[in-house]
């Protein structure tokens, strides 16, 4: 761990400057002016303690009884006159430009870019002096673990959270070294940590023509929604909403702006909750834009990839720094960014200055931007299936048994030659309905959750009809595409579906041209408010669907 010390030092014109340093004798390749008056104020600190300490200086040598303070340390402490090794500011400047290319668009432990250039063969005098030489010239952002705040507060500053722990650390030997507990998932980060940052290079791409290849045509609800995001993108109205149904498509309408901020020379993030999904759209993008260099970032990729076309899990973004002219956020109201606010501390902080965001959803929910763009239908022109909502008594969990389930439920599962996708709130209940509707059914019974090791066989199965009914929690909320299938969402009222879940549930339904159509049933003890916003939101779409002539097919549904 690298140790920082405070100094300052008064110009020939009585103005003076603080900083920290890795080493005082680095100053002799900052490029101060002559005659000026230096001291180091501190012993080496770790960086929480520097920076803390640094403002604590700054108070005390400001203002009348500053300058009497100042005349005592400069008799003390002050640094005779030093002159740099022969090369030493050469070196400096070699190795600075190195870091600056690196730390483009990043925000980079110091400790992960040092190894980074002990790797490539530069050495660590070389890497302090050059770091010292950057930060004190402006060109690179250097940030402690935490910054400290009133009341005895600290924020982490890779993060934006106060939720930290002192525990005992290896790094610097402090017992109540303070500890992230929110942005642990992408690595430690502690309190004496070192964070360096530099603005992307953004716009400084060349400028010009980027190919667009796509394998399809996009639906007129598509090429709209297209046509809306880049009249939004030359505006520069900062945020839209895309808001559209599910299985409407709205990846691809992303396509065309990300085509124009390219050709404009920008960088371009697209950020996705989940890992696998990250896979997928990175292949996608290439696919579209073959002649672009894109970067995959998730959990075990190279943090260094390069690409000016960035796909990212959210949780990756927080490496990103002011970095790109455009962000595309798909699945805002999946987990784990909808609520998250380290997430969206991360997101703001990826953008460029005038940086767009775009954000996408099946399921908008809070503030909407003055920007909102739909999608209401999808490619079949069938209008959403809307749910049914069966509000009849439900037994407890843990009395769930064949003899108890209501007489509906049961009825609807059996009397129908349609696959089922049922839905139950937790692992608990899911294998209690499981056990009850193998009692109670007559047809073939599945089960699927996050714990099950076969879940993929099950899913395979399902979707090659041996079997009749699929059991599951909300881990087939999206992401799953199930021809002709029914969804019902057995305890609709439990807390954990909210009507983003719901939404998402329902969207399972109708999904392909085969089988455009099909039953959605919410069935509850009660009627809560998340089932009734679910239905309001879809019905929302089908009758702006049915106001724009999109709904081709409504007649035979």
């Amino acid at each position: 761990m690298q140790k920082l010390q405070i100094f300052a030092y008064k110009s020939t014109q009585g103005q003076t400057t603080f900083g920290v340093l890795r080493n005082p004798h680095h100053v002799a390749v900052l490029g101060l002016e002559d005659g000026q008056e230096l001291a180091i104020l501190s012993p080496p600190l770790p960086s929480f303690h520097a920076y803390r300490e640094l403002e604590i200086w700054k108070r005390k040598l400001r203002g009348p009884a500053g300058r009497l303070r100042w005349l005592v340390l400069g008799r003390r402490q002050q640094l005779p006159r030093l002159q740099p090794p022969t090369g030493t500011a050469e070196s400096a400047l070699e190795v600075l430009a190195r870091i600056q290319e690196v730390l483009a668009g990043r925000l980079v432990p110091e400790r992960r870019l040092v190894k980074l250039l002990r790797d490539e063969g530069y050495w660590p005098s070389q890497i302090s002096c050059a770091l010292d030489l950057g930060v004190f010239r402006g060109e690179i952002a250097q940030l402690p673990g935490f910054t400290a705040g009133p009341w005895g507060s600290s924020t982490c500053s890779r993060c934006g959270s106060q939720k930290a722990r002192p525990l005992p650390c290896g790094n610097c030997g402090d017992l109540h070294c303070l500890i992230c507990l929110e942005c642990s998932s992408v690595g430690e980060h502690r309190a004496c940590s070192t964070l360096l940052a530099r603005r992307g290079s953004s716009p400084n791409w060349a400028r010009g023509t980027v190919e667009l290849s796509l394998a399809y045509e996009l639906t007129p609800a598509q090429q709209t929604a297209s046509a809306e995001l880049l009249d939004f993108w030359g505006r520069r109205q900062g945020r839209a909403l895309v808001w559209a149904a599910c299985g409407a498509g709205k990846t691809e309408v992303a396509f065309a702006l990300i085509q124009r901020a390219l050709e404009e020379g920008q960088e371009v993030l697209f950020a996705i909750p989940r890992k696998d999904i990250v896979r997928e759209i990175a292949q996608r993008l290439q696919a579209s834009f073959p002649g672009v260099e894109v970067a995959a970032h998730h959990g075990g990729q190279p943090w260094l990839a390069p690409g000016r076309l960035v796909a990212a899990t959210t949780h990756q973004v927080l490496h990103f720094y002011q970095r790109f002219g455009l962000a595309i956020l798909d699945e805002v109201d999946a987990f784990p960014f909808q609520g998250n606010e380290m997430l969206r501390f991360g997101l703001e902080r990826a953008l460029a200055p005038q940086g767009q965001l775009v954000e996408m959803t099946a399921t908008p929910s809070g503030p909407r931007p003055s920007r909102v763009i739909t999608i209401p239908a999808r490619h079949h022109g069938f209008p959403l299936p809307e749910p049914e909502i069966l509000v009849d008594k439900l037994p407890p969990v843990g009395e769930l048994e064949a003899a108890v389930l209501p007489p509906a439920v049961v009825d609807t599962l059996a009397g129908t030659d349609c696959q089922w996708l049922v839905f139950a709130p937790t692992i608990a209940a899911c294998t209690a309905l499981h056990k009850a509707l193998v009692q109670a059914v007559p047809r073939e019974v599945g089960l699927c959750h996050s714990k099950l090791e076969s879940r993929e066989q099950m899913i395979d199965a399902f979707r090659s009809g041996l079997v009749d009914i699929l059991v599951s929690t909300s881990v087939l909320e999206r992401g799953v595409n199930f021809s002709g299938i029914g969804v019902m969402v057995l305890y609709a009222d439990h807390p954990i579906f909210s009507a983003s879940a719901l939404v998402q549930m329902a969207g399972r339904v109708g999904r392909s041209a085969e089988a455009p159509t099909g039953t959605v049933l919410f069935a509850a003890s009660r009627r809560s408010p998340a089932m009734g916003e679910a239905v309001a939101l879809i019905r929302e779409l089908n009758e702006e669907a049915r106001r724009r002539g999109l709904l081709v097919h409504e007649t035979t549904t």
